[in-house]
């Protein structure tokens, strides 16, 4: 993008609601203990943050405001643990542009890339070689959802695949959704990748992930979004409420 292109860009960006960034635990569930945090976007009016990047993508400037927020995101993980790893949420076409390698390549902790669930025009193999290259993790968000399905799983070969919380959320009792989870596990087993569970909101179904063979979770069972400088607190209530273990406590 030329220096025009960026100040149209940054002038349009200005019209969007100011965003802050909260982050929530991921647990693993073979140690019982949080590994990471996923940035999370929280627009000030409230709305869902697909709806403002989908607006971005119909003018055009999805990449600047995903990384807009990647870059927010940055600035407000130094408050965390330092051997704790964080996942930014990104489309194909962000996790390509150059000037995310700037933002990711020197990080001084671990970090992965949640790339999101709709259609993608980026290649994906390329996606795959970026991050790489690049020394982050690969994850396939909202696997169940939209275009998240075993082909890209098989084309992508992400490290981890994050299963989609409703289709979690119907296998107790559809056996239509079952199947199909048991296809993307399936996938995500071929392709060599871990396997979390979105959407787990109470022990039991903290046990059904285990039960599925998932290896993390994430959930309001397992810390609420928060801000880096509360991350503390969730922490040790976590501890405290259900004993998931995570550094310092």
């Amino acid at each position: 993008m030329t220096n025009r292109g960026r100040a149209d860009a940054a002038g349009i960006l200005s019209e969007f609601p100011r965003a802050t960034i909260v982050f929530q635990p991921i647990v693993d569930l073979h140690e019982w203990r949080v590994v990471g945090f996923e940035a999370l976007a929280r627009f000030e009016d409230g709305a869902p943050p697909p709806l403002h990047l989908d607006r971005a993508g119909s003018m055009g400037i999805r990449a600047e405001l995903e990384l807009l927020l990647i870059e927010q995101a940055i600035e407000a993980m130094h408050a965390l643990p330092a051997e704790l790893s964080v996942t930014f949420n990104a489309s194909g076409a962000t996790i390509l542009r150059p000037e995310l390698a700037e933002m990711l390549r020197d990080l001084p902790r671990q970090w992965g890339l949640e790339i999101y669930e709709g259609a993608t025009t980026a290649d994906l193999a390329t996606v795959r070689e970026r991050v790489t290259e690049l020394g982050g993790t690969l994850l396939v968000d909202d696997a169940g959802a939209v275009c998240a399905d075993e082909n890209r799983i098989t084309v992508l070969r992400p490290d981890v695949v994050k299963i989609d919380r409703a289709l979690f959320w119907q296998v107790a009792d559809d056996l239509d959704a079952k199947a199909r989870l048991t296809a993307l596990l399936a996938a995500a087993r071929a392709a060599g990748a871990s396997v979390l569970v979105e959407g787990v909101s109470d022990a039991e179904q903290v046990e059904r992930a285990r039960e599925l063979g998932s290896d993390y979770a994430q959930g309001y069972h397992l810390g609420f979004p928060a801000a880096a400088s509360q991350i503390g607190e969730v922490l040790a209530d976590l501890h405290r409420s259900i004993g998931v273990d995570a550094p310092g406590l």
